[in-house]
């Protein structure tokens, strides 16, 4: 059984465990999961909600795209603890072979990768959601913008922990500077939802 289909206190009970995992990568697509959760509510409220009908077509391709990334970060809880696991393995198998240890290190990164490019995904989403949403749930944009920017802060991270122990140069030199593009984009943005829903807020 996924994490997904787990309590919450189950999830809670296992991090706060003295085991390895969960950790902060499963924690940060968790964070994911519960950012889009919410963009997915705001676009629900205002499909349901009177006089949003100019806005319908446009909030319901933000709910499908919502949904689609919350169930993608969702899987990437999973996917994360078994990659962090996988690489426990090799640094105890390869403790004294760095050059082995190399591929466990990048199948490490995936599952971080793809949940900072997820979170930023869904900032553009509720970028739309604070131009159309019900200005009463506005504020609920605005926490799942911190979540989602939780979400991708501890994702990034975690790449940046693993890229430390990558020997490949060229590898290490492109992912950070991706990331640390993607980290600037995400800050943009992110001011850019804050502003707009706030500006609705108290108009």
């Amino acid at each position: 059984m996924k994490y997904i289909d787990k309590s919450i206190r189950y999830y809670s009970d296992r991090l706060a465990a003295k085991t390895p995992t969960p950790g902060g990568g499963s924690t940060a697509a968790l964070l994911g999961v519960l950012g889009c959760g919410l963009l997915s509510m705001v676009a629900n409220f205002t499909l349901a909600g009177k006089g949003f009908n100019g806005y319908k077509e446009r909030s319901q391709k933000a709910l499908k795209k919502s949904e689609s990334i919350r169930e993608k970060m969702a899987d990437l809880i999973d996917k994360d603890i078994k990659a962090y696991e996988n690489l426990s393995r090799a640094f105890k198998k390869y403790k004294d072979n760095v050059v082995s240890l190399q591929p466990a290190l990048k199948r490490a990164i995936t599952p971080p990768a793809n949940i900072c490019s997820y979170a930023y995904k869904a900032t553009a989403i509720a970028l739309e959601l604070a131009y159309v949403a019900n200005k009463h749930i506005l504020s609920d944009v605005i926490v799942a913008i911190y979540t989602l920017d939780a979400a991708f802060e501890s994702a990034l991270a975690n790449i940046n922990v693993n890229l430390e122990h990558v020997k490949d140069k060229k590898y290490v030199i492109n992912n950070t500077e991706i990331y640390g593009r993607l980290q600037r984009e995400m800050k943009k943005l992110k001011t850019d939802v804050l502003s707009k829903a706030r500006e609705r807020m108290h108009t």
